[in-house]
């Protein structure tokens, strides 16, 4: 899970940068320290105990870093469905699966491009929504024709922003049930799915598609080796225990490594290619 977690955040530091990648990383501590301090809150499994809590019940060691485990990989998951989200556009989705899963890769496509394309929105609905309170804030004073004090109008502005957040909300729900029959009836029309028909795509498997595929496919055979074999075996409850370090299990470490660390030197490696034909023209 460290290594899938390293791996995530490294990645999304090549694609976002630096500055736009750290923004999220608060959040996603957050949501890490709330779930390592939920399991130990609510579960009192393990043979270790720490402590006693007022209540009666027991803190185990356990416990605990079943939730420290639980923090890491939900973190992992959440950084790499961010990266897939931007590696993976529609069109690609569309390539790959239109023509033998026409119905799952419209399905795929839509649910990929749903949280960008709602986060987007929702920031145009409140930017176009922003003036609109204002105006209504002004209106409402000169209705009056008394100043406010100034503790009643930020009363006042918080009321109206929360009434503006949950119309905001509506509005962009609306908008995305609107949009996603729109998407389908315009696909439909387009004879989408349809047997026979022909698109035009700009991607093309080449022979280096082939060495990577090949590659990875390598490795995940081999992680799924190890798995069945219990290389990498480790339990939490009731009492943490798993497989002694050796040459195998190191191997399967290693391998995995690799694996997580492929997009971020596939990615350095373009872009060393393109500095390099740069500097040749």
């Amino acid at each position: 899970m460290l290594l899938s977690l390293i791996g995530a955040v490294c990645y999304k530091i090549r694609l976002f940068g630096w500055k736009s990648a750290k923004k999220g990383f608060a959040g996603l501590i957050a949501i890490m320290l709330l779930t390592a301090v939920i399991n130990p809150a609510f579960s009192h499994q393990g043979v270790t105990v720490l402590v006693y809590l007022p209540t009666g019940n027991m803190l185990t060691l356990e416990s605990i870093l079943y939730g420290l485990g639980a923090a890491g990989m939900l973190a992992a998951v959440l950084l790499w469905f961010r990266c897939v989200s931007v590696i993976m556009t529609s069109d690609k989705i569309i390539y790959l699966f239109g023509k033998g899963f026409p119905v799952l890769g419209l399905l795929l496509s839509m649910i990929l491009g749903f949280l960008p394309k709602m986060q987007k929105k929702l920031r145009e609905i409140k930017y176009a929504r922003s003036f609109e309170l204002e105006r209504q804030m002004i209106l409402q004073e000169k209705q009056e024709g008394n100043e406010r004090k100034t503790a009643d109008r930020k009363m006042v502005m918080k009321l109206q922003r929360i009434k503006h957040g949950i119309e905001n909300i509506s509005i962009l729900i609306t908008w995305a049930l609107e949009d996603a029959v729109e998407t389908a009836d315009s696909m439909k029309s387009r004879g989408y799915g349809l047997i026979g028909r022909t698109s035009f795509t700009t991607y093309r498997f080449l022979w280096r598609d082939f060495r990577m595929s090949l590659l990875l496919l390598v490795e995940g055979l081999y992680l799924i080796i190890g798995k069945i074999n219990g290389a990498i075996y480790w339990v939490y409850y009731p009492q943490m225990e798993g497989n002694a370090w050796n040459v195998y299990s190191v191997s399967l470490y290693l391998v995995y490594m690799m694996l997580v660390l492929t997009p971020v030197i596939v990615e350095f490696g373009e872009e060393r290619r393109w500095n390099r034909l740069q500097s040749a023209i």
